[in-house]
């Protein structure tokens, strides 16, 4: 911690005090010769104080007031370590930034009454979503967007209504014939994402299955 010029001062003052008192001595003193090699030595001595105040003032002020970072954040921010949001192979969100974009589009679509439809497939007989993972990200518009949540895909389609999520719904068909395909609106079809999701298949009736 720096010091005030006030302690800087009070640091130096037993030196200058010394000094003053040692010259007053000095100039007591007779013949001239002794007055003047104490008068030499009290000049040394003031300025060998006054030296060394200052140089502990210059160490002082080198030294950085800020607190050492935690070995766990200065690794972190060695290596530049940071979250995915998407994958780099087929444009789609991660999961938790889904689901983070999704909770958004729902605090939107409540504050401004416009409604949106979450588009999930799931894996049928075959247990594949591949192809529809990689065709996905080009079935959407530039407004929409898609997930990977693992064992589903999921797509959020603004200001869209259920009829038009459905053709969304066939074109991912067509990719992957035998998934299982569900369509829910916002807030008809479910108030909350897990509902939308059909996390715990709440409503099987708006689960859209593969033509026979």
């Amino acid at each position: 911690m720096s010091r005030s010029p006030l302690q800087v001062i009070l640091l130096a003052a037993p030196a200058i005090v010394a000094g003053i008192a040692a010259v007053a001595v000095a100039s007591a003193v007779d013949p001239l010769a002794s007055r003047l090699a104490l008068q030499s030595v009290a000049l040394v001595a003031v300025s060998a104080m006054l030296w060394r105040a200052a140089a502990g003032v210059a160490g002082e002020a080198g030294r950085s007031d800020i607190a050492p970072l935690p070995r766990s954040v200065a690794a972190a921010l060695h290596s530049d370590r940071r979250l995915a949001t998407f994958d780099r192979d087929t444009g789609l969100c991660v999961a938790w930034y889904f689901r983070l974009r999704a909770e958004e589009e729902i605090g939107r679509s409540t504050r401004y009454g416009q409604p949106f439809t979450v588009v999930t497939m799931t894996p049928g007989p075959s247990g594949s979503l591949e192809g529809a993972r990689f065709a996905l990200k080009q079935l959407l518009r530039q407004v929409d967007f898609g997930g990977d949540l693992g064992n589903k895909l999921a797509a959020v389609l603004p200001q869209t209504e259920r009829a038009g999520a459905l053709v969304v719904a066939d074109r991912l068909r067509d990719v992957v014939p035998d998934a299982v395909i569900r369509v829910a609106q916002y807030p008809v079809d479910g108030a909350t994402l897990s509902h939308l999701l059909g996390d715990d298949e709440w409503r099987t009736g708006h689960i859209a299955y593969p033509a026979a």
